[in-house]
């Protein structure tokens, strides 16, 4: 995934993991906003302990799901 966003293939780097390609999306909006923030002397957005808990968990499940046969459709593509 890295590499195809590297190259600017946006479209391959989802296929690849569109979970984790989402969720870099998600944080560099919150790294922008929060250094907005800082720099006009504000107080910083901070994400709460069970929102990185809960976070974590669907990237295992993710993980594990992708491998058992059944759900192929969660697996990379090539295109």
């Amino acid at each position: 995934m890295i590499k195809s966003i590297i190259e600017l293939d946006f479209y391959q780097a989802f296929r690849y993991n569109p979970l984790v390609f989402i969720l870099s999306i998600i944080g560099f909006i919150y790294f922008v906003i929060n250094s907005v923030r800082y720099i006009s002397n504000k107080k910083l957005i901070k994400i709460p302990l069970k929102v990185i808990y809960v976070l974590l968990a669907i990237l295992i499940i993710y993980g594990v799901l992708r491998n058992i046969p059944g759900f192929e459709f969660l697996r990379p593509v090539e295109v």
